[in-house]
């Protein structure tokens, strides 16, 4: 057992939120209290740049970092899988080892997967883990030419806007090998438009972009299987869709050891307090993809690194003034942006603020400032967290 002479942050999740809600919590408090993050990868990686990985822009250690590092930030990091969450004895399992809390952040993310539709691990390549994105480069790298099919498996999925910025990114990069005309790229999804919760007007936008470069986009398909050897996909509401390469966005879902709780809604996502990150337990707090958050019209706060580090440090704030006292802290503001890449070097921004009763999102258009914008991003993230 961990000592509690002092108090013990323990944040489940070493991803853009919990590191972030440690290096918060750790300026916020400093030596006032234990800041333990646990996670099953000793190595960490930056996912908004998995779609680089994927066009061969970055290599795999170029955005990848050892999370023992966060030591030299006052962190401690337990590399180990986390077993079981007692939420009644405030503690957890992570392997062997067992770990009381004082304060605890939920920040494990959402699992994906490709086995819950029949044939589709079997036939479909995905971006959203690093391994996948090296092997989908490897594809591109050497596809001869045909139909290149994007289809999300499910919603909702992490960062809205990923499928559309993957096709326009993959459309570049066969114009950069002379072969465009040889390479039909569709999209089918199950959204009503794209980003749906960015409204209407920015749906349009990103459908003009898409069209401008040849890129077919099928709205409301909803994939029930794959034929591996026929090539197929099928979908529930539409005729089946041969393919040549497949690339799908795979169904999202929270880990199982959140499930072993009762944190869970009727969604299959965990709800939190809007302003605090609070969930319905006392001084425990969840952010990121595993959250639940409505928004003033029904729909739900997007899934994305931006909302996860922003709400990091929401609860974070949060949890420092139940520690040592002080101002009340403000509540988590709901402010988001999206860079959308659209090849040749140029970069849209979506952003506004999610949790306002009249929400706006603008989308600014592709300017090569918001591509330099996104890297300057992911350069300064991977020194500073790091």
């Amino acid at each position: 057992m961990t000592s509690l002479s002092e108090p013990t942050v323990l944040i489940l999740g070493c991803g853009i939120g919990g590191v972030a809600a440690a290096k918060e919590m750790r300026r916020l408090v400093r030596s006032q209290c234990r800041v333990v993050v646990v996670d099953r990868d000793p190595v960490a990686s930056f996912p908004p740049s998995y779609l680089w990985v994927m066009t061969g822009d970055r290599k795999a250690k170029e955005i990848s970092r050892q999370r023992g590092q966060l030591a030299r930030h006052g962190v401690e990091f337990v590399n180990a899988e986390v077993r079981e969450i007692d939420l009644a004895n405030r503690q957890i399992r992570a392997d062997s080892r067992e770990i009381r809390y004082d304060y605890l952040i939920l920040a494990l993310g959402a699992d994906t997967t490709l086995d819950l539709k029949p044939g589709l691990a079997e036939a479909a390549q995905n971006f959203y883990t690093l391994d996948g994105a090296e092997r989908l480069a490897a594809s591109l790298r050497y596809f001869a030419g045909g139909r290149v099919v994007i289809a999300v498996a499910g919603v909702p999925f992490k960062c809205p806007a990923a499928p559309y910025e993957a096709a326009m990114l993959i459309e570049q990069h066969f114009h950069a090998r002379r072969m465009r005309q040889k390479v039909e790229i569709e999209i089918h999804t199950p959204e009503e438009r794209p980003m749906a919760v960015a409204g209407p007007r920015v749906g349009e936008e990103i459908s003009g972009l898409l069209a401008h470069k040849g890129i077919e986009l099928h709205m409301g398909r909803n994939l029930i299987g794959v034929d591996p050897r026929g090539r197929v996909v099928n979908f529930a509401d539409a005729e089946p869709v041969p393919f040549d390469l497949l690339i799908a966005v795979p169904e999202h879902q929270a880990p199982e050891v959140i499930g072993a709780t009762d944190l869970l809604d009727s969604s299959g996502w965990l709800p939190v307090d809007s302003a605090t990150l609070e969930t319905q337990h006392e001084n425990v707090f969840a952010i990121g993809d595993i959250t639940s958050i409505t928004l003033s019209d029904g729909l739900k706060l997007p899934k994305a690194g931006v909302f996860a580090e922003n709400q990091a440090k929401a609860a974070s704030r949060q949890i420092a003034f139940r520690i040592r006292g002080g101002p009340a802290p403000d509540p988590y503001d709901g402010e988001g942006k999206c860079f959308l890449e659209v090849g040749a070097g140029a970069a849209a921004l979506a952003q506004g603020n999610f949790l306002a009763a009249e929400r706006r999102i603008k989308l600014k258009q592709p300017s090569i400032i918001w591509h330099w914008a996104k890297v300057a991003f992911e350069k300064q993230w991977l020194w500073r967290t790091y």
